[in-house]
């Protein structure tokens, strides 16, 4: 029996196989190095952030503003990206898009001016990444995985820990060592010489004869038309969408303000740039293996039980982070922990929830949509704690207030969210 004749019709009008293909675990294995790139240059940021401050004297609020910029290029780029990948596939989208990143990573190095960082940083990298981030990703595995979703979207986002391990290293390494300039430029090259042949020569969007049916052509082309023109103004409209936008974008939030923020905010309270990046690329490495955790555990136990146990560590996260001080070094360990048990919980969450409830021929469209809508508070919250911190002089309680606030919303709402895909809900 071949391929084909395993094919079965789902509730939503698709079809997918009964067997799982072996094969999508090497593209979980491609997303994992990709999503390593794309969350790696996002936290190195915090890096460059502290040292730019030191060099050219910008105010906070106007230096963290290019992250904010980068968030904005991202949830521009992110719908066209995941629709763009429904229709003509991930390799028309994703290698552009890494030659994108390594031209703006590159012409980072040569900075003289915000005008010039908010260009080449915010836009051109800010797009760059965003060909390489857990949307395009999301949109091919979602159409592999179905049983172990939650398992392959753990490992498949667990690369955003390791690239954020790995590159903040390699970037505290190479700043200390060689200065900035270089730093952007070396990343720049690696972007070119791992993400590009992996991506050109590896990935596949869908298993091969996924959409044989005992429908003719012409059939088939009827329904994914009226399907096209109906099913994503729905879905974007839906309670159940809008839901998800808000428990994301409340708990993305507090997530980017500790990673844009923290090794400052560390280093204010007297400890040292080396300590406070070591410990954040720590998060990197710690948080990888808790991803794994949740998405099993959510396979296991549910989506919400998984999200709820793993969120209520980013507010212990901000607990240590303002009590720490060099007399209190232990506390480091402490955040370390938290942050990485925290963070770790939102990339297969989203994955994984947002395939259960809306996968499908516009699935990568539809997590595009979700991925721009819920970086609007984090765009907005990045500068406005950098601009409190200029009018106040302080981090401190404005900075835990928005963290702890945040997760606490974000859990209330997910349980409002129905998933029939969830162990710990029952549909009737």
């Amino acid at each position: 029996m071949n391929r084909a004749q395993r094919a079965v019709q789902t509730t939503d009008g698709n079809w997918k196989f009964k067997e799982e293909s072996s094969y999508g675990w090497i593209l979980v294995g491609i997303s994992f190095l990709s999503m390593a790139f794309w969350m790696g240059i996002r936290s190195s940021f915090s890096v460059f952030y502290a040292t730019l401050l030191d060099e050219f004297q910008w105010s906070r609020a106007s230096t963290a503003f290019v992250q904010s910029i980068t968030f904005v290029m991202y949830m521009v780029s992110v719908p066209f990206i995941g629709g763009a990948i429904d229709r003509f596939g991930p390799r028309f989208v994703i290698l552009p898009g890494i030659i994108l990143l390594a031209i703006g990573l590159m012409l980072s190095s040569t900075v003289k001016s915000l005008f010039e960082f908010y260009l080449y940083y915010g836009i051109i990298v800010g797009i760059g990444t965003a060909c390489v981030s857990i949307v395009p990703y999301s949109a091919i595995l979602a159409h592999w995985f179905e049983k172990r979703r939650g398992l392959a979207s753990g490992i498949a986002s667990s690369g955003m820990g390791f690239g954020t391990f790995s590159l903040l290293i390699i970037s505290e390494a190479l700043i200390s060592t060689h200065g900035w300039r270089e730093a952007f430029f070396v990343l720049g090259l690696l972007a070119l010489i791992l993400l590009f042949p992996t991506n050109g020569f590896l990935l596949k969007h869908k298993p091969e004869n996924r959409a044989s049916s005992p429908r003719s052509p012409k059939e088939q082309d009827s329904a994914k038309d009226s399907c096209e023109k109906t099913k994503l103004k729905k879905v974007l409209l839906s309670n159940q969408f809008l839901m998800c936008v808000a428990f994301g974008s409340l708990v993305l939030l507090s997530v980017h303000v500790i990673l844009v923020h923290s090794v400052r905010i560390f280093m204010d309270q007297g400890i040292s740039l080396n300590q406070a990046s070591s410990a954040l690329a720590i998060v990197g490495v710690v948080s990888s293996l808790f991803r794994v955790l949740w998405g099993w555990l959510s396979d296991w136990k549910g989506r919400k039980v998984s999200y709820t146990m793993g969120a209520s560590f980013l507010i212990l996260s901000g607990v240590s982070l303002f009590l720490t001080q060099p007399e209190r070094e232990w506390l480091i360990y402490i955040f370390v922990f938290s942050f990485s048990a925290g963070w770790g919980v939102t990339a297969p969450s989203f994955m994984a929830i947002l395939a259960d409830l809306f996968k499908g021929e516009r699935f990568g469209a539809i997590y595009g949509f979700f991925e721009a809508a819920i970086y609007g508070l984090s765009v907005l919250g990045v500068w406005a704690v950098g601009l409190i911190y200029d009018l106040k002089g302080t981090y401190w309680p404005n900075t835990f207030i928005v963290i702890s606030g945040s997760v606490i919303a974000s859990i209330l709402i997910i349980w409002l969210i129905r998933n029939p895909y969830d162990g710990s809900v029952k549909i009737p």
